[in-house]
């Protein structure tokens, strides 16, 4: 009789989750937004959701710091494209790295993003009263990660959702960045344009650069370490040289020196050691070097 085997675990469980708890959360804010309306109507804070869940230096100082987290999962009721844009980069890109990265390390990236970009917008806005929501700076590390450790592989993708771009990641990162900083320089920062955070952004990048560089040593030292908890030897591990010449040494058998041994090991339980002559201290060196 065959035991059952159990069932695999999805490689995109995480992925498959903020997906699905994003999208519950964007479907609760609409029918929060008809019965609460809210009393705020600043900004990005069209109701009550908003007001305790957004991002802004105002709910910062009002001590709401799981906003730092929180906001990476509202998205605007005005606009469709802003949930299909995140969480199309989250489905694809999820499915690349989960599965390279493990889960619990992929959402430490995905929610990391989230609150560098929330960190670097507070930096810019701290006395602002108005809010930040949306998962671009999450989805912003999963773009830096892909784009720095597939650097050469080209991707396409679609410009304003219908032309065809293909590019390598290594220019698009670097179009990402330079595009971020002007429009953080020239628009948010003057209160101008359409009112994209493109500080979360460069956040969310900035926490990518720092994941590749660090992660490995943070998150799998731990895993990278013996076991038992016990190092090996440099001599046990270093590799050896296939095409080295291996040469040997003619010594005498050890049967042959062990009774001779044995007698100037008497000697020097008699006598001491000063007792042994220059050849019986020789023939006791090279019994021990061969024991060695």
């Amino acid at each position: 009789m065959r035991t059952p085997r159990a069932p695999e675990k999805s490689p995109h469980r995480i992925t498959n989750t903020l997906l699905i708890g994003t999208l519950v959360i964007f479907v609760l804010q609409h029918i929060l937004h008809v019965f609460f309306p809210g009393a705020r109507g600043t900004g990005l804070t069209q109701n009550c959701f908003n007001d305790w869940f957004a991002l802004s230096g105002i709910h910062f100082q009002e001590l709401k710091v799981w906003t730092l987290l929180s906001y990476g999962f509202l998205h605007s009721l005005h606009n469709i494209l802003h949930i299909i844009g995140n969480m199309a980069g989250l489905f694809f890109l999820g499915r690349i790295l989960e599965p390279q990265l493990g889960q619990k390390p992929f959402l430490i990236l995905y929610l990391g993003g989230a609150l560098s970009g929330g960190l670097l917008y507070l930096l810019f806005h701290y006395n602002s009263q108005v809010a930040v929501i949306g998962a671009s700076a999450a989805v912003a590390a999963l773009v830096a990660l892909f784009c720095l450790r597939h650097p050469e592989d080209t991707i396409t993708l679609l410009l304003f959702f219908v032309i065809p771009v293909s590019i390598k990641p290594k220019y698009l990162l670097r179009i990402a960045i330079a595009f971020s900083i002007f429009c953080l320089l020239f628009y948010e920062l003057g209160n101008t344009g359409p009112g994209i955070a493109h500080s979360a952004h460069l956040g969310g990048i900035l926490f990518g650069f720092l994941y590749n560089r660090y992660a490995d040593k943070v998150l799998f030292s731990g895993q990278r370490s013996n076991a038992a908890g016990i190092e090996l030897p440099k001599w046990f591990t270093r590799r050896k040289n296939k095409n080295a010449t291996h040469y040997t040494v003619n010594r005498p058998s050890a049967q042959k020196t062990a009774p001779e041994v044995d007698r100037i090991l008497d000697k020097i339980s008699a006598h001491g050691f000063d007792a042994l002559n220059d050849k019986e201290k020789e023939i006791l060196q090279r019994a021990h070097q061969e024991r060695s």
